[in-house]
This record gives structure tokens, C-alpha cells and sequence, in this order.
């Protein structure tokens, strides 16, 4: 027995669909793309989030808050006394204050030499609590182990800056007690960054800052950036800035040129009047042979009112140019030009033309 042909097409496609797969699929970030291109803290970040902790990574300096423990902030932020002396109260409440002074900068991995400028407010801090910080320039291989609360850390940290506290040797790390809290300075900011945070013990060392804190909160990592002077408008004056783009879109509104013609709010009428009849037909007439038909008929009957006058008067042999003038009040010339002249020679002389002709005209009554 032979199955039909759509039969057999039918069951192929189910067959198919009733194949498809029941494995799983799962996305797994590899190199160093998307955020850890702008966010050289990612990975320490994601490191410290497995143990539990919250972490905060803002793009401009705000006053730290008494639910973030520890920060971890360039010291190029440190750039005012102001925000020193925020940073000092915040400590001495039992905060841990990590400065990074080197390789804070996205895409700064590699070991290229210092081009950090020590912001005058950020040293000052550091000597309210017995720190110096000097470039030495000679650094050229990694230091010796790090110590922190009695325990060496094996570290690949090197930099021509050195910072002791106390007369203390110097080296790429100081850290001490500040108050309630803690005032650390790490002169070699990689071994935190993406890139090195798994060599040696450098991912132990980020553990144990934190763990030195004595409350558990928040942890910053401040990501290089200075002062936003828009995010603190937005935050001390967002009113006034509404207020100021509201004034401005409508002025842009009201100034930029539209698309398109603007509609008049009364439309013209299509009828035309009388007035623009006659202008109409003067200036054809005009330009069809200099206004010579419009004098015809006004010197027909000028023609004619003369011979008659002459007649009545018993004047038939005088010089009728002469007779005109002088009834008109104008010259003999004027008189004979506006009579016999074919073609004014402009608009000016058309319209004397015409008004010597009905000067005339009225004088002959």
C-alpha cells in the first residue's frame, strides 16, 4: 500500500519539529570587552559581589554616606579641600579610605611610567595623618611583599611613586588608623584592575582591605572620574534646569524656521477689485504700444471740443495749438505735444501727457 504523497510531506515536517534539542544554553563573558573596556574595577568588583558584598561604582564624586564602608577612589579625585575634609569626617565614622594614585585611568594596564600631576588638597590630606608621597622614578622591578595587619602579600606592584607613613620605609603601600576608620595609599593601582587582579596574592590583598573594616557595607570603587559639574547642578538645582530647558525649547520652537510655508490666518480673497482690473489692463495696454491706445480716445475729444469752439467763436483760421494753451494755462509746446506726440517715451511723460490733455479738456466747456 503506497502512502499519498501530502501525507508523506506531512509527517516528514513533524518529524523534524519533534527533533529539536533539550540541551541547555549558557553565556560566558570571555576577554576583555564590553564594560571592562570603560570599568577597570569590573573584575574586583565581581570578585568582592561573591562574598556577599555590595558594591557601588559611580561616575562622579558624591560625599560618601555612612552605609559605604570602604572606597577605593584615584587620588586625582581628592582635587579640593572640600571634598578632603568630607573624606576626613567619614573616616574618622569608621571608614576605610583606599587612594590609588597610578594606573587609574581605563586602558592603562601596562607599566609605561608615571604621568600623575599629586593634587595639592590630596597631599595636604596625607600629611594631616603623618603620609609623604615623593615620585622616585626608579622603579624597574616589583616590590617587596606588602604588608598589612601583620600578613606579607606577594604583589607585581611597582611605581616611580613612593608613599611612607611616619618616617616608615617607603614603598607602593601605608596604610593607617584614622579615627574610627582607616586611611590607606597604594601608589600602583594594577594589581586591582582586570588585568592583574589574579596574579600573585592581589585578589587576597583586595579581600583583606575590605575585611578591615569594622562594619559591613557598601563598597566604592570611584572609576577616575572628577567632579561632574552636570550631575551636581542636576542634583542641587534640577528646578532651575527644567526651568531653563522648558525656556529654551520653546524659544527654539518659536525661533527656527518651519518646514514648509506658513498658512496666513486670513486667506485673500480670489476675487480681484475693480481698482485691480484697470491696473490690469494699463499695463497691457502699456506694453502693447507704450500707452498710445489709452491717448486716443481723451484726444478725440479734445479734437472735437476745439473745432467746435472754434466755430462758435468765429476762430477757424488761428493757430488752434495756441488757442488750446492758452485756454489751458500751459505752453504751446506742451499744448502740441500732448496732441500729436505718438508715443510717450516713459511713464513719467505719459502721465504729463495725460494731465495736460484733461487740463484742456476741462477748458474747452
Amino acid at each position: 500500500m503506497t502512502l499519498p504523497r501530502w501525507l508523506i510531506v506531512v509527517m516528514t515536517v513533524f518529524g523534524l519539529f519533534g527533533c529539536s534539542g533539550s540541551g541547555s544554553y549558557h553565556e560566558e563573558e570571555t576577554g576583555y570587552k564590553g564594560q571592562a573596556l570603560v570599568d577597570p574595577w569590573l573584575a574586583a568588583g565581581r570578585f568582592l559581589s561573591s562574598y556577599g558584598h555590595e558594591v557601588s561604582k559611580p561616575s562622579s564624586w558624591h560625599p560618601p554616606t555612612p552605609e559605604e564602608t570602604v572606597w577605593f577612589v584615584p587620588a586625582k579625585v581628592i582635587g579640593n579641600e572640600t571634598f578632603a575634609r568630607q573624606m576626613e569626617g567619614w573616616m574618622n565614622r569608621g571608614g576605610h579610605l583606599v587612594c590609588l594614585v597610578d594606573y587609574t585611568d581605563p586602558g592603562n594596564d601596562w607599566w609605561l611610567g608615571s604621568r600623575v600631576q599629586m593634587e595639592p588638597a590630596f597631599e595636604k590630606m596625607l600629611s594631616w595623618h603623618g603620609f609623604s608621597v615623593a615620585q622616585d622614578g626608579s622603579a624597574t622591578a616589583p616590590s617587596d611583599p606588602l604588608r598589612f595587619r601583620g600578613r606579607k602579600y606577594d604583589t607585581e606592584a611597582k611605581s616611580d611613586w613612593q608613599v611612607s607613613v611616619r618616617n616608615a620605609k617607603s614603598g607602593v603601600f601605608a596604610s593607617t588608623v584614622v579615627g574610627n576608620g582607616r586611611l590607606t595609599v597604594i601608589t600602583d593601582a594594577r594589581i586591582f584592575r582586570n588585568r592583574w587582579i589574579d596574579g600573585k596574592q592581589h585578589a587576597e590583598l583586595l579581600k583583606a582591605l575590605v575585611d578591615a573594616s569594622s562594619t559591613r557595607g557598601t563598597i566604592v570603587f570611584v572609576r577616575g572620574a572628577t567632579l561632574s559639574l552636570w550631575a551636581l547642578l542636576w542634583e542641587r538645582a534640577w528646578a532651575l534646569m527644567v526651568g531653563m530647558i522648558l525656556v529654551l525649547a520653546v524659544w527654539l520652537w518659536k525661533n527656527l524656521p518651519r518646514f514648509g510655508p506658513v498658512e496666513a490666518a486670513d486667506a485673500p480673497s480670489p476675487l480681484r477689485g475693480y481698482d485691480h482690473h484697470l491696473e490690469a489692463l494699463g499695463d497691457f495696454q502699456w506694453r502693447l504700444d507704450k500707452g498710445a491706445a489709452m491717448l486716443a480716445p481723451i484726444r478725440e475729444a479734445v479734437i472735437e471740443r476745439s473745432q467746435r469752439m472754434l466755430i462758435r467763436t468765429g476762430r477757424q483760421d488761428a493757430d488752434i495749438f495756441a488757442v488750446l494753451a492758452e485756454r489751458a494755462g500751459i505752453s504751446r509746446e506742451r499744448a502740441q505735444r500732448a496732441l500729436v506726440e505718438t508715443a510717450p517715451a516713459d511713464a513719467a511723460v505719459f502721465t504729463r501727457t495725460v494731465a495736460d490733455l484733461q487740463a484742456i479738456l476741462r477748458n474747452l466747456d
